[in-house]
């Protein structure tokens, strides 16, 4: 019991809520921004284009970081940021478990909504690798600190019960993500992801499921299809 609880994440995390809302907030402000002043490409994303959209990405995992360090006690003791063994074992039962949910509503969607063209070139080079690569590794880590971290800490702070906070986060994951074509997959996605952190107590957890889960969009973009 007492390396258990050295393990998981301490409570106390009433800070979370304004580092969820602001952390939000600036990835949508940002994402206007580059909309904005970045012109839509005639065909397929390339190049530098591939990266720029992260940027707005980033706010994601830098807001509840920066909120960490300074009301809390880091990540690695607020949020169970560095994964360890039974992290990654869960993490990845419960990653491709994603995959396989997603797959299958995907393909249930597609029967009425026909999927849209990739959106990105099919061009392998630096860029491409750097966007499959943030895609696999760094997304995962925004993310999951945001929505994992952030928000599932001031929800439990505030004695929401921990399937509702499963639901509730998996739902906000969902629409983060912009693509109502793959809102009930992202949900379903949403809630096997977060399962790693509900079983463990801990992000790093909902990482490594986050990250495996993403692996195979990553393989494909990178195999074009």
């Amino acid at each position: 019991m007492d390396e258990q609880r050295q393990q998981d994440p301490p409570a106390g995390q009433a800070w979370g809520l304004p580092a969820f809302l602001l952390g939000f907030g600036l990835y949508y402000v940002v994402s206007l921004l580059i909309v904005g002043f970045l012109p839509a490409p005639d065909g397929p994303r390339s190049g530098v284009r591939l990266l720029v959209p992260f940027v707005a990405n980033l706010f994601l995992g830098l807001v509840p970081w920066w909120f960490s360090r300074r009301r809390g006690r880091g990540v690695v003791a607020d949020f169970g940021f560095l994964p360890n063994r039974r992290d990654f074992s869960v993490g990845l039962s419960c990653g491709v478990i994603s995959v396989i949910v997603g797959l299958v509503i995907s393909m249930a969607v597609s029967r009425i909504i026909p999927p849209a063209a990739s959106p990105v070139t099919s061009h392998v080079d630096g860029w491409l690798i750097g966007f499959v690569a943030f895609l696999v590794i760094g997304a995962p880590i925004t993310e999951e600190l945001l929505v994992r971290g952030a928000l599932w800490g001031a929800l439990a702070h505030y004695g929401v019960p921990r399937l509702t906070v499963l639901l509730l986060t998996a739902l906000v994951f969902a629409f983060l993500h912009l693509d109502p074509s793959r809102l009930a997959s992202l949900f379903a996605q949403g809630v096997a992801i977060g399962a790693a952190r509900m079983v463990t107590g801990r992000v790093g957890a909902s990482m490594i499921a986050h990250a495996t889960n993403n692996l195979l969009p990553g393989i494909f973009t990178l195999a074009g299809i």
